[in-house]
């Protein structure tokens, strides 16, 4: 009876969020540009990849293959759907001299530029970023190519922001993203001490089609001992999230996706429906009580 269902949670949170404050946390552009103008540490974006001129926002748009090559110099990128969620549509790419390699595939900037033209039928637009890197702290553990990063909730309440929870989201073996669905992309959540910023949990599931949640004590790559491990810059992530919620006057609570690189904490994204059962696995508690005290529901 303690632990509270997606869903229903998030009908309760569309009802305290005002339409404008959720538009703005949905919408990836204009969220980044909140961020840039607020000075709120974010996730560049150099441009969209779209079908047509986007009104309202100042990011480059590229409509072809020459002006794909202007953009992609030498380097890695990481492309994701502006209106994507959970980490579905997104892939990384890199350009070299010799060409392009993305989502398993390798060409040219015509052969790119098609693949992105076909991903535009489910997709308004894609964003093109600088592909982001974990702190080698991080990266030390993980050895991973993708990028983890912690989801961090917070709550608007009595005039302060608060923390309610945090969990890392560990990548294993060879996935670009992080999501944990419930452990069917065989990543790991591992619960954050709050006040410290070390793990305290560390779960997956023994199944990738059925949720068997168990305790995972070391790396399945590096072997390190998980739980102990002190996330570094762990007062700036909660500086960076705080300030974030508090640039948004009409949000009450947000998740925000947030990566610690080595030049400091950046936020992803933020969402105002968040699921309450990453908190739950990783804490290995219900949030009934905490989502009652804070939000009144």
């Amino acid at each position: 009876p303690d632990y509270l269902v997606n869903e229903p949670l998030k009908e309760k949170y569309a009802a305290i969020t005002s339409k404008e404050a959720r538009a703005l946390a949905d919408d990836k552009v204009r969220f980044y540009e909140h961020c840039t103008r607020h000075g709120i540490a974010t996730a560049n974006i150099l441009a969209l990849i779209a079908p047509a001129k986007t009104e309202g926002n100042s990011v480059s748009h590229l409509y072809s293959t020459q002006e794909l090559e202007q953009v992609l110099v030498p380097g890695e990128y990481f492309i994701k759907p502006s209106n994507g969620s959970h980490g579905v549509g997104a892939f990384s790419l890199v350009v070299g001299d010799s060409g392009l390699k993305w989502a398993g595939r390798s060409g040219s900037f015509e052969d790119f530029f098609q693949y992105c033209v076909s991903a535009l039928k489910d997709a308004r637009a894609l964003i093109v970023q600088p592909k982001l890197s974990n702190h080698q702290q991080i990266r030390n553990f993980t050895r991973a190519k993708g990028l983890s990063t912690i989801r961090v909730c917070t709550v608007r309440k009595s005039g302060s922001i608060n923390v309610i929870g945090a969990c890392m989201r560990i990548i294993v073996g060879e996935s670009e993203v992080d999501n944990f669905s419930h452990g069917a992309g065989g990543n790991l959540v591992a619960a954050v001490d709050v006040d410290n910023g070390r793990l305290v949990t560390a779960r997956g599931s023994r199944s990738r089609v059925w949720p068997e949640m168990t305790h995972v004590d070391q790396h399945p790559s590096s072997g390190t001992q998980i739980v102990g491990l002190a996330l570094p810059y762990w007062p700036e992530v909660l500086a960076l999230v705080k300030k974030a919620h508090e640039s948004i006057e009409t949000l009450h609570t947000v998740g925000w996706d947030v990566a610690i690189t080595d030049a400091g904490p950046v936020i992803v994204e933020a969402n105002w429906r968040y699921d309450i059962d990453i908190l739950q696995v990783g804490y290995m508690k219900g949030y009934k009580q905490v989502i009652q005290e804070n939000l009144g529901f």
